[in-house]
Order: C-alpha cells, then structure tokens, then sequence
C-alpha cells in the first residue's frame, strides 16, 4: 500500500510539474534518429535545434530539444533512449522508428501515456503519430532512373544494386527504377549486404561475369559502395551511374567523375518540420492539416553540387 502511494504521489507530482511548465510555456521534446554517427541523423538534429531556436523566439517560449539518438558504437539503442525520455518527462517526441518489437512496444506505451509523437524518414505500421514526416522513396527510385537514362546509349541496359536484407525503403527505390526503365533497360538486380565491402565485391564479381559487356550503366539503391575510398571495378567516366545518397562521403564520387548523380532527401528538413508540428500541438493546439507529410526527394549532380556540398557543411558543422 505504502509503494502504492507512493507513486501514485509521484505521478501526480510529475504531472504537476509537466502542467506547471506548460503554463510557462516550457517544453521538452526529444529527438531520436537510429544511430548518432550517421549523418543523415545529425543533420536532422540541427534541423529540429534550428526549428526549437526560432519557435522560442517567435512565441517567447522556451522549447528544449533532448538529443537521445543512440550511439551504436558503445551499445545504446532506441529502447534505452526511450527510457531516458520518460525520466526527462519529456513533452514530445520526434523519433525515426525501426521496427522492432521492443521498441514498437515502447512507443505505443509513450503514445498511451500521452505523449505527442512525431515519426521521420518512416513510420510504424498500427500506429497513430501525431504526424509522419516521410520521404517519398519511390519518387527517390524513378528520380534515379530519370537521371541515368539521358547518360545511357540507346537501348542500352543497367544494372540496379539492392539490399540482400529486407528493407522497405529500398523496395520502395526499386518499385520506382522499374516503374521508369521497365524491365527491358534493367540488365540485373543484383543484392549485396548493406556494406562498403559487400557492396563492392558484389559489384566487382557482377562485372566479371558480364562478359558480353550488356550492362551498361549502374543504379545504387543505397550508397553503400561510396562509403569508403574509390574502389569502383571501373575507370572514372567509363560507365553512367546514379546513387540515392545517405551520406556525404559521396561527394569524392562525383568530383572524381565515378558517379554521375545523387538522389538525396531533404534530412534536415526532417527535423525542422517535425518540431514545427510539434510545438504546434503542444503550445497553440493546432493539429496538422495532414497526419502524413512526404517531404520530396532531388537530383544532385554537377550543376548544383557545391551548394549541396554547403549545405552538409553548414549540417555537420
């Protein structure tokens, strides 16, 4: 009994403090992206930063953001992240989900304590989010294929690199590539581990078996062949290829002519635009005018790389 009353004063106690802040129009929200080394993920952090810096002064509120994306490489993951938003008593949450189970529970349980949630990149399947801020992944696949086309010699054919795992968003990029070349332009689809290394002894392995040279021309679903060092089983400029980036290591791809356009989407944008649905809701009660935003990817290549180049400087700074 007395365990009882004990939390169930700490609750009211919490719940107190959460309305005391919001009167003082004081909010925490969290933001949780799959993995802290990852790019995509820090440029989404600024993004959201950005958004919680400007909303402040725009309502003369106060808007904290809690960085909690896990990092990987000392063992942290989204479930333990979670955990630590419930001991912020956080007001909100921006988070990319993966879909495991542990944390699909985790987030259900944020949802029925009340928490405003915003999902980014993808959402979970059973589940309402305030909002979903996702990119539109087929688009990303048929920019791809529209990009590489103009390089490729009439009726020429391509080969596509896919992932050997299961993963939507590279279905997704596929379902798009197909929708553009048919499958008379795709010579092969070929699958490798989602590694630099993988990636490229698949492709080195593909070519050697192509001894009748049909493939003439290359869509990465992934960079994973640009996360390292130049090690294409080509020379620079010999053969069209296109990539959908998600990370900017890339860049030495195209500089040294290896890679002939990125497809990106607009990471920080990601977290830019979820605080600005979440602070929305939490300090003016407006609801979104849609629950799902798809936010739309482009086409990087030589005309416009520099910018784009600025721009990841200005994220990762």
């Amino acid at each position: 009994m007395r365990l009882v009353v004990l939390s169930l004063l700490t609750l009211i106690s919490t719940c107190t403090f959460a309305q005391n802040r919001e009167v003082l129009g004081e909010y925490k929200i969290g933001i949780i992206g799959r993995d802290q080394e990852d790019a995509i993920y820090q440029a989404a952090h600024l993004g959201a930063q950005n958004a919680a810096r400007a909303l402040s002064q725009k309502y003369s509120i106060d808007v904290e953001l809690l960085v909690l994306t896990p990092d990987k490489t000392q063992g942290d993951s989204q479930s333990g992240a979670l955990g630590m938003l419930f001991v912020e008593d956080a007001d909100g949450l921006i988070i990319s989900p993966s879909d495991s189970d542990n944390i699909r529970s985790a987030v259900e349980f944020a949802s029925e304590a009340g928490q405003s949630i915003i999902f980014f990149e993808e959402s979970l399947k059973g589940i309402q989010p305030l909002a979903s801020v996702v990119a539109d992944e087929t688009e990303a696949g048929r920019l791809a294929a529209q990009a590489i086309l103009p390089k490729l010699p009439t009726q020429a054919r391509v080969a596509v690199l896919t992932s050997a795992v299961d993963d939507e968003r590279v279905q997704a990029r596929l379902k798009g590539v197909r929708e553009v070349l048919g499958y008379k332009r795709i010579e092969k689809i070929v699958a490798t581990q989602p590694d630099y290394r993988s990636a490229i002894e698949t492709i080195r392995q593909t070519i050697e078996a192509d001894r009748n040279h049909y493939i003439q021309g290359w869509i990465f679903l992934d960079d994973w062949p640009l996360l390292g060092m130049p090690a294409l089983p080509w020379k620079a400029g010999k053969l069209p290829c296109v990539a959908i980036q998600s990370s900017p290591s890339a860049f030495i791809y195209i500089d040294q002519g290896y890679v002939d356009a990125l497809v990106v989407h607009p990471y920080y944008d990601w977290g830019y635009q979820s605080m600005e649905i979440l602070v929305n809701k939490l300090y003016r009660g407006i609801d979104p005018d849609t629950t799902t935003l798809t936010t739309e990817p482009r086409v990087v290549d030589w005309r416009n790389v520099e910018d784009y180049r600025q721009n990841w400087k200005s994220w990762l700074r």
